[in-house]
């Protein structure tokens, strides 16, 4: 039985991925750091792990991480600058017609989430909203998803939740959820499968397509 829809910010909820591809891009260059993938950063891990994974722990790595958060702030806390994903408020709406809670969860700063949720009217979009500061651990570790579904009063079972990057599917599959995989730019769909999705979709407007069919097997089950 699904009781609650768990969104995850960068890339899912909004279009925003290639926003943060080009603050990681800035900070690099301005440190004169070498990079050779497609993407420097590794979406969904979260800021401070990525420059540890480019510069290993220690200072140097939280120094980037502050310069990459405060570059990000300033380059998206005007309106215009970060846009929703297509298709979010229609999908909010009809989960919120089927009368299932909805819920955000990001390892982003709670500031950058603050000042992106106002300034795209999505307060009123989600009943909980979960940040980085609130755990310990950054995804893929499950305890965003755990403390999410705490906070909704749902069994992590009872929830579905939609991501975009590898960690953030195995952060959810790993709390107990039902993932459906967005390939919204990085991820492909045999990465999103690799990590446990039980469905891919390539929009917002497939999800509740997929929902229904999990409405439906679960029935077909008794569950």
């Amino acid at each position: 039985m699904i009781a609650a829809v768990i969104f995850d910010l960068d890339g899912t909820a909004l279009d925003n991925e290639h926003k943060w591809e080009d603050v990681f891009r800035k900070v690099a260059n301005s440190h004169a750091l070498e990079y050779g993938s497609k993407w420097i950063h590794e979406p969904g891990i979260g800021v401070g792990p990525n420059w540890e994974k480019i510069v290993g722990k220690g200072e140097r790595a939280e120094k980037l991480a502050r310069q990459t958060w405060n570059l990000y702030w300033q380059e998206t806390k005007n309106a215009g600058n970060v846009q929703v994903m297509a298709g979010l408020e229609e999908l909010v709406r009809a989960v919120k017609e089927r009368g299932w809670l909805t819920a955000l969860a990001t390892g982003t700063n709670w500031n950058v989430v603050e000042s992106e949720l106002e300034q795209l009217n999505l307060w009123l979009a989600f009943d909980v909203t979960t940040t980085g500061e609130e755990v310990l651990a950054q995804k893929p570790d499950p305890e965003i998803y755990t403390l999410t579904a705490q906070k909704l009063g749902v069994e992590p079972e009872n929830c579905v939740v939609i991501e975009d990057s590898v960690a953030g599917v195995e952060s959810a599959v790993a709390a107990g959820t039902t993932v459906v995989g967005l390939t919204s730019g990085y991820a492909s769909e045999g990465q999103l499968k690799k990590a446990g999705v039980k469905y891919v979709v390539d929009s917002l407007g497939e999800v509740m397509v997929s929902l229904g069919e999990y409405v439906g097997e679960k029935k077909m089950v008794g569950g």
